[in-house]
């Protein structure tokens, strides 16, 4: 055995396992908008360093200079951290922050600099669709119409008998295999069009360069479309959704038409079906303008899918050992093990919400006033989507007149808006989520949605520099000094648990890895480290997978700052 191996295999087994005792300065790879907070981090430098400076990326010379801020030591990396603040500096272009001899990657100050990232993350949608043939030359990712055949009715119910076939292609690919769920089509959808009504300026023009491009509805509400439309198909006749369609084994190394199983929807739950009828009645007003026949037939589907839950006052959830042999769990399991996960109220809390925000009708105020008091308030995800009628209860114009919900509700948001600054405070690197679970990136980025909330509620600054604060950690301002969206900075996570793209050797550009996961179900990456149980493998598919929920959640959080002027004294 050489000494190069030993070296070698020595430096891979520190950074497997997260350690770091080299000098460097981590930053968001991206860059910031000319008002933000610009906040860099010195990480383990000796303690000569007491100046930095900004050089421009191009020609290198210096055009700003700062003082090196106190060491600190983060308790959950046990790095030790220097603050490099050159907010005062707001000139657009290319840079770079140097301190003593070390460098930060280049990153860029400008008022746009965000649409490029932006319409990656949203074209991803497009290269995971469903069913239809994908040829983009410029990444290489080509394959025909897959999954054609989608899909056998897995067990009897009192519509259909088990092997009955059901039309259900279409939709989106959920994560790194090809599954389909609808518990994240649901709430991708719902974050995605959560931001197009709030700022449609932002995206009413916004090209992703999908086949749609050319047509007059704008491209986020043709690829939200996709899922609305595959979910109509997952609908039964009494209203009930269908939970998910996947084989009974997982693919290998196989491109999406390679892989020729038979492929089963399984049974309805009230949990998605309630998940469903929220997107779809948010989607009946939105398209209203650009497809009003579509918009009237998501809310016929959202009204019989209320009408059904309305039949049954407790959760639902048609379960058989063997279901999950060849697709997610996305259900109460020993991973994902939340307790709103063993009911469905907050489900039907935000379909309600968005019913009563589309029709009117005060039935469901009425439902809303049941629970709303003891709905507690956690990141948007498929696990407990409430939130996000919440947040429609403080900001959406047409719940206006129900003020009296509002008291309650802005003391739930201020009060975990608190909490995350101590979160931030306590975290060297300001990270405000504590929970480094399976897809803790996402609630990374939820929790910094829910301080941007925070600062409309009150316009205090400090919230908006937290929520900019996640998106920094998101995009290389952490312990690896890496971006966790692919092909977005300098130095991006590259390789990404999926398997279409390892089969086929390629990169996709712009989707958001899982991240940091102390349990590590995959056996890969380091367990039990906090924020450092990560690597960057395609093994792991406990930290560094993709799902389309991930990326709606980044597409928000990215989405309400750009669309959030910041205050001009700070």
């Amino acid at each position: 055995m050489s000494k190069h191996f030993l070296f070698f295999h020595a430096v891979a087994l520190l950074c497997f396992s997260g350690i770091t005792t080299a000098t460097s300065i981590v930053i968001n790879q991206v860059g910031f908008q000319p008002n933000w907070p610009k906040i860099a981090m010195l990480i383990n430098a000796n303690d000569q360093i007491k100046q930095a400076e900004i050089l421009d990326a191009v020609d290198r010379h210096s055009v700003f200079k700062l003082s090196v801020g106190r060491k600190k030591n983060d308790p959950q990396s046990k790095d030790s951290l220097q603050i490099l603040n050159f907010t005062a500096f707001n000139k657009p272009g290319r840079y770079l922050v140097k301190a003593g001899g070390v460098e930060s990657l280049p990153f860029e100050i400008g008022s746009d600099i965000y649409l490029q990232p932006l319409k990656l993350l949203f074209r991803s949608y497009y290269l995971q669709r469903c069913g239809i043939a994908i040829n983009d030359t410029s990444l290489g990712i080509k394959h025909e119409a897959c999954h054609l055949n989608d899909s056998v009715i897995a067990r009897e119910d009192p519509l259909h008998k088990s092997g009955d076939t059901v039309n259900s292609t279409g939709g989106w690919h959920d994560a790194g295999d090809y599954g389909k769920y609808i518990a994240t089509a649901a709430v991708t959808i719902g974050r995605n069009l959560a931001l197009y009504e709030e700022s449609p300026q932002l995206l009413n023009n916004f090209s992703f360069d999908i086949p749609e491009s050319t047509n007059s509805q704008p491209d986020i509400l043709d690829e939200m479309q996709v899922g609305l439309d595959w979910m109509l198909s997952m609908q039964r006749a009494d209203g009930a959704l269908y939970r998910k369609i996947g084989g009974d084994a997982w693919p290998k190394e196989l491109t999406p038409d390679q892989d020729h199983q038979k492929r089963y929807i399984y049974p309805i739950t009230t949990p998605e079906t309630a998940k469903a009828t929220a997107a779809w009645a948010m989607a009946a007003r939105i398209y209203q303008t650009t497809q009003p026949e579509k918009a009237a037939k998501y809310l016929a589907a959202a009204k019989q899918s209320w009408r059904y839950l309305e039949s049954i006052d407790k959760q639902v959830f048609d379960y058989k050992e063997g279901d999950n042999k060849g697709s997610g769990p996305y259900m109460y399991n020993k991973t994902d093990n939340d307790i709103s996960l063993t009911y469905d109220w907050d489900d039907r809390l935000w379909a309600a919400t968005e019913l009563l925000i589309t029709t009117g009708d005060t039935r469901y105020a009425h439902y809303i006033e049941t629970i709303l008091p003891s709905a507690p308030l956690t990141p948007f995800e498929w696990k407990d989507p409430s939130s996000l009628a919440m947040t429609h209860i403080l900001f959406h114009p047409k719940l206006q007149e129900y003020k009296q919900w509002q008291p309650a509700t802005k003391k739930k948001f201020l009060a975990r808006a608190n909490t995350l600054l101590a979160n931030i405070t306590n975290s060297g690197y300001q990270i405000a989520n504590k929970r480094f679970v399976w897809s803790s990136n996402k609630i990374t980025v939820e929790e910094g949605i829910i301080l941007i909330s925070a600062y409309r509620l009150t316009k205090k600054p400090a919230y908006l520099n937290a929520a900019i604060a996640q998106l920094d950690y998101i995009l290389g301002r952490n312990h690896f000094n890496l971006s966790f969206v692919s092909g977005v900075g300098t130095n991006a996570v590259s390789h990404v648990s999926h398997i279409y793209l390892s089969a086929i050797k390629a990169k996709l550009p712009g989707i958001l890895v899982g991240g940091p996961n102390e349990l590590e179900q995959s056996g890969i990456g380091p367990k039990n480290r906090g924020p450092l149980s990560y690597i960057d493998d395609t093994r792991s598919y406990a930290t560094n997978e993709y799902a389309i929920d991930l990326n709606a959640s980044l597409i928000g959080l990215m989405g309400q700052l750009m669309s959030t002027p910041y205050p001009t004294r700070h």
